[in-house]
């Protein structure tokens, strides 16, 4: 089966840096964790060529803070991992429409909101 191509792709995820970081901890899943020594020396070494260049081309490019998914071609050498190509499909995430649900009498209305209602983002 090391012949054959195989394609990982990330979810959408808010930035392009959290798109990697998925990307990573896939990695690290299936070819990290589970691997004798001698194949995850050398699977780490060709996932951190790779991961330095979509950081590298992501800041040139100025996307890393934009919507983005990771797909990573590779082949499976016999448990060692080699990458061939990635993609990285920036998106522009806005938002369309906020939809207010009301659970109980008496909450407060979106126009009003009081000192103790708290906003976060992610």
């Amino acid at each position: 089966m090391s012949g054959e191509i195989k394609v990982w792709r990330s979810k959408i995820a808010p930035t392009a840096r959290g798109a990697i970081f998925r990307a990573k901890r896939w990695f690290y899943a299936t070819y990290y964790s589970r691997a004798p020594e001698e194949k995850r020396e050398i699977s780490k070494q060709n996932w951190a060529n790779l991961a330095r260049k979509l950081v590298e081309e992501t800041n040139r490019e100025g996307v890393s803070d934009k919507g983005a998914r990771v797909i990573i071609y590779y082949r499976d050498d016999e448990g060692v991992f080699r990458p061939l190509r990635a993609e990285i499909e920036v998106y522009n995430l806005n938002p369309i429409k906020t939809l207010t649900i009301t659970m109980e009498e008496g909450a407060v209305p979106p126009e009003a909101p009081s000192e103790e209602v708290e906003e976060y983002e992610e």
